[in-house]
């Protein structure tokens, strides 16, 4: 979802994204079927991951990514930053670079799983930020949100501690405080920086001070303007399974059923606006028509490109869009199990 980039020894950067994809396909319930077997099974998703990892079937995940030059990107009609797109795979290919086996299950399941304590902002050499808006602001609020869910000292805690590196710090005392990360020599009651009196010092760090491309432009606070909401959301539809289909429409039928008439002529022209066939099928289960929603003007907070503008004129009457040769990162075969 989020981009981040990758540094070099010279600084030189590429943009990336991660990906994994299960070696075991993919297996899917609707909503029925999951509310018919959570009724006999409760947790069945988890017992399931148990009984696979007893008999020895090791479920397996391969980490692939993909790289896209630190730099503008005119030739896309979107922003490759935009965390609700994907980078169209013909033209940034996956590449495998390892792979994940689950091949116990946690001895202690607090101690293990529970305070596990992920964020966007711990990093490791050779990583850094990219200019990613949502994962700036992740950034700033999941470590926050750790210290509060587990407490100040969680990375203390040996399931987030360093497993290749000793960490030294100025991290001193509160609540739970699992050990004092001293290095050797240093001072116990000297906690700051810089000191005379054997304080801590800064490890010179193996990146550069300045990285990436030299940008001649202003900071600003505005929305994306290569937004193109539509386009990678029909083309997903039309890439998903019938089943997928079938049962994404009767899902947001049921939701918006509940919705007043406004709100569900919004939604349909949305829909519309992403695929013809998508548009369609929710509008007939709710009594809505392309001519009925076809003159609605957009949000206020949309700036229409001249391609979206035309579908919008011509809603419900431009045809499927064209996918063919198209392949979309985790648009893989899933196959529905039927619980009876």
């Amino acid at each position: 979802m989020n981009t981040y980039k990758w540094v070099n020894a010279q600084g030189e950067t590429q943009l990336v994204k991660y990906h994994w994809l299960p070696k075991q396909g993919v297996k899917s319930f609707t909503a029925g079927d999951g509310a018919a077997i959570q009724a006999g099974t409760l947790g069945f998703h988890t017992k399931d991951l148990y009984d696979a990892i007893e008999r020895g079937e090791y479920p397996q995940w391969d980490l692939h990514v993909q790289l896209m030059s630190d730099d503008e990107h005119p030739e896309l009609d979107f922003d490759p930053l935009d965390d609700t797109k994907v980078w169209p795979e013909e033209v940034f290919p996956l590449r495998k670079v390892g792979t994940m086996t689950l091949n116990r299950m946690p001895e202690n399941f607090f101690a293990e799983n529970e305070q596990i304590a992920f964020g966007t902002g711990v990093l490791v050499d050779g990583l850094d930020f990219s200019d990613d808006k949502m994962l700036v602001g992740r950034t700033f609020s999941y470590s926050d949100t750790q210290r509060y869910r587990v407490g100040p000292n969680y990375l203390q805690l040996p399931v987030n501690q360093a497993k290749n590196a000793t960490v030294y710090t100025n991290q001193r005392d509160g609540q739970m405080a699992y050990g004092v990360d001293l290095a050797p020599g240093q001072n116990p009651h000297v906690n700051y920086e810089p000191s005379i009196t054997g304080g801590l010092r800064e490890a010179t760090y193996p990146t550069h001070d300045e990285q990436g491309p030299v940008i001649n432009a202003r900071l600003t606070r505005k929305r994306i303007p290569r937004t193109n909401d539509y386009k990678q959301a029909g083309e997903r539809y039309l890439l998903s399974e019938q089943w997928e289909r079938d049962d994404l429409v009767a899902n947001l039928v049921g939701a918006l059923q509940q919705c007043r008439r406004e709100i569900q002529e919004r939604m349909v022209w949305h829909f519309f606006m992403c695929e013809d066939e998508w548009g369609q099928r929710v509008g007939d289960a709710l009594g809505i028509s392309a001519d009925d929603v076809r003159g609605l003007p957009p949000l206020q907070t949309q700036t229409l490109t001249e391609e979206e503008q035309q579908r919008a004129a011509n809603l419900g009457k431009n045809g499927p869009r064209d996918v063919t040769g198209l392949t979309m990162t985790h648009c893989v075969p899933n196959e529905h199990v039927v619980v009876g």
